[in-house]
């Protein structure tokens, strides 16, 4: 009864019927409440909208249910139909749920009001109807439009290429999981487990799309397999989960990773694949009645399946946030970086964040606690040596990329890096490394590009870089020289100059007593030139020039440009 809804929703139906009464296109037809949601039955007039090639096949006149939860206006409403003719077209969940909204969170305005949701539910079918929606944009379109993920169960991580494409005498294979963690799952191996410490699991690929999702039970599997392909097919099935579950504890759980195809199913890889768990009790009982005449009677005894998220990070699957930037010229690259303070330390991470396959880290200095206000180190790195400190933080940040720390002065490790590295980013600020790094360009013996990187010891909101191209004929003192002769011509970077004048500034003493002089400067400020500046390197690194630059934060109290190039 609609005396029984909220305040809220009761004025939603009133301007519903205000708004039906009105128009030609929307009928309100019934109003009702069910289990707390107030829901209207709605007619649409279809028959003005313009139908083309692929849009959903409408009848003139079609009803569809509004449900207005008691949360309204805090969520949208949601649109349901009573039939499957819609299943399986896209941005329709489950066959009956019409995806109205994509993004609630922006695409829902509460001040619009009920207006606002019949204004975007007729653009819904005028779109639908003229074929503007695109099933390969359609989030999980594969498997019904919706997310396959339960609460508290773990996510799995897909991040190797299935290595062939299964045949459909081969729909099923033992595949081979490593628990990193209660709430993470790697998929280790797509073939039968070899390595020790891996858990056995199933992978199961089905030759066509799931409209109406994966289900809720071991028994929905089989029964989507008997569906989509035979009853052979299906005992195949049975026999592999039999003999899985076998080797499981009572308390382990049996995972289970399904490929489905899109719905056009023109490339055999790019399948979605969802998956979910179940304990090897519970999956003992499922099987039993899966193999019953009365499974589909039995789905209320059987334990439901937990779905287990699977981040799908296959190289042919996922593409990198970052592909775009400047910085992806470091993907890939082997790297060696002096100097793990300031910038160093923040630099470093921003390299493994954006896909360097090898990061040196070179740095004779120790964490002390008065560091961890600017530099990348937390409180239980106190004490240890700064470059082995930063390699054990960087190691958890990337599964790819491989971490050397050494505890040492940088150009003792000059000839190996230039060897073996493609990069050198210098962020030592140490003038005998200068002398043996502009010693080895103009003998020809550093041959591979070298950015440096400072900031001020006033406030790090200025920095300055310099990058070579790896040929002898520019070195990096050839480019701070540049640098420093612009500074001295141009008024406008006055502020600059402090990179050159040493005692316009003195450094900050810590401490009272003989405390090692250090710099100012806040973790923002050091992380926002860090930022910067390789940023800034990883542009002149893609173009292959040599190149000098001054930078300035937006916040910086120095009335400087933002970025000034001197290009060789």
């Amino acid at each position: 009864m609609v005396h029984d809804l909220a305040e809220a929703q009761r004025s939603a139906v009133e301007e519903i019927r205000r708004f039906t009464d009105s128009s030609d296109q929307i009928d309100l037809v019934d109003v009702g409440e069910w289990r707390g949601y107030a829901v209207l039955t709605l007619e649409i007039d279809t028959s003005g909208f313009a139908r083309r090639a692929g849009g959903l096949q409408a009848r003139p006149r079609e009803r569809v249910t509004g449900l207005i939860a008691s949360k309204y206006p805090t969520m949208p409403p949601q649109v349901e139909v009573d039939h499957l003719r819609w299943a399986g077209f896209p941005h329709v969940l489950q066959g009956r749920r019409l995806c109205i909204y994509l993004d609630p969170g922006t695409e829902w305005d509460p001040t619009r009001g009920m207006q606002g949701f019949l204004l975007r539910l007729w653009e819904w079918f005028e779109d639908a109807i003229g074929g503007r929606f695109d099933a390969a944009t359609a989030l999980y379109h594969p498997v019904g439009g919706v997310l396959h993920r339960t609460e508290g169960a773990p996510t799995v991580v897909a991040a190797l290429s299935i290595p062939d494409n299964p045949s459909d005498e081969d729909i099923v294979r033992r595949i081979g999981l490593r628990s990193r963690a209660d709430h993470r799952v790697d998929i280790a191996s797509w073939g039968a487990p070899s390595e020790p410490g891996l858990v056995p699991g199933l992978l199961v690929v089905l030759p066509e799309y799931l409209p109406m999702g994966g289900g809720d039970h071991l028994s929905d599997l089989v029964t989507i397999v008997r569906q989509q392909l035979d009853r052979g097919q299906r005992r195949v099935l049975q026999t592999s989960l039999r003999r899985l579950i076998r080797r499981l504890g009572d308390d382990e759980h049996l995972h289970v990773i399904i490929a489905v195809p899109g719905p056009a199913r023109d490339n055999s890889e790019d399948r979605h694949l969802i998956g979910w768990r179940l304990r090897a009790q519970d999956a003992t009982k499922a099987l039993a009645a899966a193999r019953s005449a009365t499974s589909q009677a039995s789905n209320n005894d059987e334990a439901s399946v937990e779905w287990t998220y699977v981040d799908d990070q296959r190289p042919e699957i996922a593409v990198r946030r970052d592909i775009d930037r400047p910085v992806a010229v470091y993907t890939g690259s082997k790297i060696a970086v002096w100097g793990c303070g300031a910038l160093g330390s923040w630099i470093a991470e921003l390299l493994v964040r954006a896909g360097a396959r090898y990061v040196m880290l070179r740095d004779p200095g120790f964490v002390t606690r008065g560091l961890l206000v600017r530099q990348n180190y937390a409180e239980n790195d106190v004490g240890r040596p700064k470059a082995e400190a930063l390699a054990d933080r960087l190691r958890h940040l990337s599964d790819n990329c491989e971490i050397a720390g050494v505890a040492g002065y940088a150009q003792t490790g000059l000839l190996e890096d230039a060897d073996s590295c493609d990069f050198i980013i210098d962020t030592s600020v140490n003038t005998a490394v200068n002398a043996a790094v502009d010693d080895a360009q103009r003998q020809g013996t550093l041959r591979v590009p070298v950015v440096q990187a400072s900031t001020d010891n006033q406030t790090a909101t200025l920095g300055v870089v310099t990058v070579t191209d790896g040929t002898p004929t520019t070195t990096t003192s050839d480019l701070d020289q540049a640098l420093r002769k612009r500074a001295d011509i141009d008024p406008s970077l006055t502020a600059h100059r402090t990179f050159w004048d040493h005692d316009a500034h003195p450094p900050l003493t810590p401490a009272r007593g003989c405390s090692v002089p250090t710099f100012h400067g806040s973790g923002a400020d050091a992380m926002g030139i860090a930022a910067s500046a390789i940023s800034v390197a990883a542009i002149a690194l893609s173009r292959q020039i040599a190149g000098g630059y001054l930078l300035s934060l937006p916040h910086s109290p120095f009335d400087v440009p933002a970025l000034t190039c001197v290009e060789q």
